[in-house]
């Protein structure tokens, strides 16, 4: 496999400080700087779950807590979610939204680290990570925590940035993404370094036929990687092994 180049540190310190400074901004500036389509790319990432209403799910580095939310509001959705971050300031506005959409009694949210998952083995029914993965320091680790905590025939959901391979579109989303988005970004949260580190972390994140083999190499088998919008995103899907 060919090396992934060096990107910027992902020190899990480091980048939960970056999360708890902008964590106030952080929905309404997802929402904007995706044009929207961050809400129909979550959309997608639970669909590929085919839940059927009595899934225990794990909702990985779930940072303000809309995968959990969409998961119970989906008919159907999952019966529970639990959501992991390490980010407070994100779990906190997580739970006051939670509170305000009256999930209390299907949505917990804990603080942990993706790596190290405070769940038991083979204790939940699906897994989804929407955009946080390639904020992980040990992606291999986290992977295989993922595997760990998932039953048998168990389904995995991970949603992240990638970079589209289209000729224009290439060049048009990295004009947006290197020099419009950390510009509004920064302006917007008063934290320019948070809006720079994003095109940064996308760059040093491992591309999908990389990332594929990690999965496989954690456990998981059919796996996929569907790029979304032009491969602005990718669904990379899969689930652990049935038992025979």
């Amino acid at each position: 496999m060919t090396p992934t180049p060096p990107g910027p540190s992902r020190q899990p310190e480091r980048i939960a400080g970056m999360f708890n400074a902008i964590a106030r901004r952080y929905d309404f500036l997802n929402h904007l700087l995706s044009a929207g389509f961050d809400r129909r790319w979550r959309a997608r990432g639970l669909a590929a779950l085919h839940l059927t209403g009595r899934e225990t799910l794990l909702d990985v580095c779930t940072g303000t807590a809309d995968v959990a939310l969409g998961a119970v509001a989906n008919t159907p959705g999952a019966a529970r979610v639990v959501g992991v971050d390490f980010a407070g300031e994100m779990l906190a506005l997580g739970r006051e939204k939670v509170r305000q959409r009256y999930a209390d009694g299907r949505i917990t949210l804990v603080r942990g680290d993706a790596s190290h998952l405070p769940v038991a083995d083979r204790s939940v029914d699906a897994v989804t990570v929407a955009f946080g993965i390639r904020n992980v320091q040990d992606q291999p680790a986290a992977c295989a925590e993922m595997a760990r905590v998932l039953r048998p025939g168990g389904r995995l959901a991970i949603l992240e940035f990638g970079l589209p391979r289209l000729v224009g579109v290439r060049q048009a989303y990295l004009w947006y993404f290197e020099r419009v988005l950390p510009r509004v970004g920064g302006l917007i949260s008063k934290d320019a370094a948070a809006y720079s580190y994003l095109p940064a972390s996308v760059g040093a994140f491992a591309p999908p036929h990389e990332f594929v083999t990690i999965l496989r190499q954690a456990g998981f088998q059919d796996v996929n990687a569907v790029p979304l919008t032009w491969g602005i995103v990718y669904l990379y899907s899969a689930q652990t092994p049935s038992l025979r």
